[in-house]
């Protein structure tokens, strides 16, 4: 990043050059700054990106793991040899369809044993009932004759029951997850031979702080996003609310259902779960990377052109911001949709500084309303209506490492090393675990944010 360089200053001059500047130039002592480059100093590499209007939302963030609607395991009931299996792991099932088959020989001997038995004992205990009636044997001996016929009726039953489970049919509708057996196998009583699970819908079960109980309630519009799409995001609602507070958490199950989404969404996927709770439409905002991490409270920095040099000015800003998302932010206070806020090179300007537009950002002044108008501040702020994640930036070009973002970075890293060493090493410690470190602007600006709280930095004053 390229610093102002000062040749040759008057005590009086740097004095007054040096004041605090309100946005207008002016210093305290009423002299005026042209806002240009000072004595051949270079002008400040910046992109800037146009203030959006657009919906941003709050929200309850959590995260789950996705679950079917139900989840069946298709056990053995009877033992056999598999003779055919007839679905594989992924194929839709109806109910009664069938999945496999068994050795039906064995069950079919078994059977006709059992009737041949049967006809016997019939035959035995017609012979004692006439000798019964004619009092030639004793009640005993009927009742016995009469017992061992139902006996093997109740045999016959049983027979005819395990014959019927040699075809092993899908007791629910849904996708065949697992298939546990093979063809040629000797499978028992209550083997696992496959499972089926029912996901449409989905089911996504998080648990929620008692205190935020409050901003939740059934039919609530819920969004998720997983690492396999992201670049979109699906819809939910909460299904369900449990009526009890866990005791040892202090949380409440909350269960949210996912709408079917032509298969991208999968039982056990992880997935984060945000609950909407409130939502500002037509809203003011700005990428949350422009806010200034020096300084008291929330400030940004202003890009002013100059049309007629050609170059701009960072005028400094203090803004009120309403909700924040991880990418986005809204601001109540101290801009305008007509405002362009330095989202690359901000840290280490000062209220006046010359700079200049490099890369995406360095857009016409004509051209920004047309691409303000055709976006929207959604993604997680809302999303669209076709799940897709908006990232409410039309066409910022600011996606991946960009020359700027490492400028930005090692800039502010050459000036925070050598005041806080325990932030170097830190620093050091995390790139090992996340090379992107180095490179990605966001996680660079998390990374502080964590070393605040941790006290390695101070934290911000007013902030």
């Amino acid at each position: 990043m390229a610093h102002l360089v000062w040749l040759a200053i008057p005590a009086l001059l740097l004095f007054t050059s040096c004041s605090d500047e309100d946005d207008s130039g002016r210093g305290r002592g009423g002299q005026r700054w042209s806002g240009g480059p000072a004595f051949g100093a270079a002008a400040v590499p910046v992109r800037a990106e146009p203030v959006i209007r657009g919906t941003i939302t709050a929200f309850v963030e959590t995260h789950a793991r996705l679950e079917a609607e139900r989840w069946v395991d298709v056990l053995a009931r009877t033992t056999g040899l598999v003779t055919k299996i007839t679905v594989e792991e992924g194929d839709r099932v109806v109910v009664g369809q069938v999945l496999a088959r068994l050795d039906q020989e064995e069950s079919k001997l078994r059977i006709r044993q059992v009737e041949v038995a049967l006809e016997q004992a019939r035959v035995g205990f017609k012979r004692t009932k006439e000798l019964f009636e004619r009092q030639l044997v004793s009640e005993e001996e009927y009742d016995a004759a009469k017992h061992h016929v139902q006996d093997i009726e109740v045999d016959l039953e049983e027979a005819r029951f395990d014959f019927s489970h040699t075809v092993i049919r899908a007791p629910l509708a849904g996708l065949v997850m697992r298939r546990a057996t093979e063809v040629g196998r000797l499978i028992r009583t209550n083997d696992q031979l496959f499972s089926l699970a029912d996901v449409e819908p989905l089911l996504a079960r998080i648990h929620i702080p008692e205190k935020r109980m409050r901003q939740v309630r059934v039919g609530q519009r819920a969004q998720l996003a997983v690492d396999s799409y992201s670049d979109r995001q699906f819809d939910a609602t909460v299904r369900m609310i449990n009526p009890g507070v866990d005791p040892e958490s202090g949380t409440v199950k909350v269960t949210l259902e996912v709408p079917p989404s032509s298969q991208r969404l999968k039982p056990g996927m992880f997935a984060s779960v945000y609950i909407i709770t409130e939502t500002h439409e037509d809203a003011l905002v700005i990428p949350k990377k422009s806010l200034v991490l020096e300084g008291e409270g929330n400030q940004i920095f202003i890009y002013k052109e100059n049309k007629e040099s050609g170059m701009g000015k960072a005028t400094r800003r203090k803004v009120e911001v309403g909700f924040a998302d991880n990418e986005w932010l809204e601001v109540l206070s101290g801009i305008s949709d007509t405002d362009r806020v330095i989202t690359v090179g901000q840290e280490g300007l000062r209220p006046g500084t010359a700079v200049r537009l490099v890369g995406a950002g360095a857009v016409a002044s004509g051209g920004r309303k047309g691409e303000r108008d055709s976006t929207s501040a959604s993604g997680r702020m809302g999303g669209d209506r076709n799940g897709q994640r908006g990232d409410g930036a039309g066409n910022r070009g600011l996606s991946g490492a960009s020359v700027s973002d490492l400028e930005a970075i090692k800039g502010m890293q050459e000036r925070m090393f050598g005041r806080f060493p325990d932030l170097k090493k830190a620093y050091e410690e995390q790139l090992k675990k996340d090379p992107e470190l180095a490179t990605n602007l966001g996680k660079w600006r998390a990374f502080l944010g964590q070393m605040r709280e941790k006290g390695v930095l101070p934290a911000r004053r007013g902030g």
